[in-house]
């Protein structure tokens, strides 16, 4: 049986990414300046009223916000798989039938997850504060669960239909360990990340709280950019270990 390597995956995920800078510069040419516009909006509007009773513009704004942020992810996504897999360079602009059903499977498989998640919490309202621990294992089985589901999106963005959720859970029996070492690798990745750009934001905010909130947008837009299209190489590597039975 071939074992999954968590490292071997993230790293071939980076070099994936670090290799093609000029291609990740044009599948982001199109959506990651206009998601820095809809930041700049929405510092501007301001967040919602936590006191509010009825829904306002900022409520609104964060609405069309997300919506705009889940296509702009599908669209960058698509289009990165297709260069990876099948070495296409389609419109930055992308928006056709791929786009569609992979934001549509995006958003089924974060219910997937978050749906148990939001019963375990509610149920944990009932029961003693000591009983919260439970979320910690919860948390890890829903994001192994994540990856492992996700392993479908390449499928979804190359137009395989044939391959379902099932297929790729049958093709990933067994390496549940693995998978939530992707996760956790991934996920300490993300959080060094997040860690520096708030350390960075927070020095310029000492010099100027208004550069501090215009480099913020702009190095946030670019690791939008980076992370989108390291997670679609993430899944990329996954795909291509488990159902195209391909080595790193």
């Amino acid at each position: 049986m071939r074992t999954l390597s968590p490292v071997k995956a993230i790293s071939h995920a980076l070099r994936s990414v670090v290799s093609y800078p000029s291609v990740a510069l044009r599948i982001g040419m199109f959506w990651i300046p206009l998601l820095f516009a809809l930041g700049l909006v929405g510092q501007w509007i301001g967040a919602p009223d936590p006191q509010a009773t009825q829904p306002g513009l900022p409520h609104l704004f964060q609405l069309v916000s997300a919506v705009v942020g889940i296509i702009a992810v599908s669209s960058m996504a698509v289009s990165w798989h297709r260069f990876i897999l099948r070495d296409e360079l389609g419109s930055p602009s992308r928006l056709d039938g791929h786009v569609w059903r992979y934001a549509g499977n995006f958003l089924l498989i974060m219910l997937m997850v978050a749906v148990p998640l939001a019963v375990i919490l509610v149920a944990l309202a009932y029961l003693p504060q000591a009983a919260a621990v439970i979320m910690i294992p919860a948390g890890l089985l829903a994001g192994a669960t994540l990856y492992r589901l996700s392993i479908k999106l390449p499928a979804v963005a190359l137009g395989n239909a044939a391959s379902t959720f099932r297929d790729i859970w049958r093709a990933t029996e067994g390496s549940f360990w693995p998978l939530l070492g992707v996760f956790l690798l991934n996920t300490v990745l993300l959080l060094a990340t997040i860690l520096l750009l708030l350390a960075v934001i927070s020095g310029l905010n000492m010099i100027s709280p208004v550069l501090g909130e215009v480099i913020g947008l702009i190095l946030s837009a670019a690791i939008q950019l980076f992370y989108t299209l390291f997670n679609a190489s993430v899944f990329t590597s996954l795909y291509g270990f488990f159902v195209e039975r391909r080595d790193f």
